[in-house]
């Protein structure tokens, strides 16, 4: 695990337990930041022991684990909104994405998917590093590959909106980056498995590409890709 994560959300959790402590009590509340940050860090320890001695738990283990750990951290990030410690989500959104991506290296189920996103969309938000910026798409189509499965079979609506703004963040991520075989990759991603939304999408990135910021490739690939879909 990433150290500077899990300063960061030791420090979240802090501060929002000082903040939960002092603007309390809550009636009524049982999952309250104390409690979350313990199963939380007890997640992480034990996460810690399989990483550091290569221990290989069932899958059921590593998805009670990580649904566990996500449900935790969403509710933390909930609690962050509640308190007004909105800077504070951000750490708890950060380590939500870190643990879906070790549960999808493991072959888990990733239970929880909108902290992870909206970290994801964050990290993009603040890099123009070609090379992290690819590391991000990397991570966006593992989460993606991991977490397919489940959607396919899934009907609940609160599951498809983080669907929906992975692919768009990953295929947004890839455009930056500039280049074709990540762009046809994620633009792929988009036509197999959210294809009623393929040319809103394709329009807006004609629009954008038209930005001094791209290269001339960029928008002849989204008006490729958008004759596609309005023919």
């Amino acid at each position: 695990m990433n150290r500077a994560i899990r300063r960061a959300f030791d420090q979240a959790a802090a501060a929002l337990i000082a903040e939960f402590e002092r603007t309390g009590p809550y009636p009524g509340q049982e999952v309250t930041p104390p409690v979350l940050a313990e199963v939380i860090r007890q997640c992480l320890e034990t996460r810690r022991q399989m990483d550091a001695e290569e221990l290989e738990l069932p899958l059921e283990e590593v998805d009670e684990l990580g649904s566990s750990a996500l449900e935790c951290l969403a509710d933390m990030g909930l609690w962050a909104w509640q308190l007004k410690l909105d800077d504070h989500r951000a750490a708890i959104e950060d380590l939500a994405l870190d643990m879906a991506l070790w549960i999808a290296k493991q072959g888990g189920e990733i239970t929880i998917l909108e902290p992870a996103v909206n970290a994801l969309a964050r990290e993009a938000d603040h890099t123009r590093d070609a090379a992290a910026l690819k590391a991000l798409f990397e991570r966006a189509c593992s989460l993606i590959a991991q977490v397919a499965p489940a959607i396919t079979e899934s009907s609940d609506l609160a599951d498809l909106q983080p669907w929906l703004m992975l692919h768009f963040n990953c295929a947004i991520i890839a455009t930056r980056t500039q280049q074709p075989d990540l762009m046809n990759a994620a633009y792929d991603l988009l036509e197999t498995h959210i294809p009623e939304h393929c040319r809103a999408f394709y329009a807006e990135g004609v629009r954008e590409s038209s930005k001094p910021a791209y290269g001339p490739q960029v928008g002849d690939l989204m008006r490729e890709r958008l004759a596609k879909w309005t023919a």
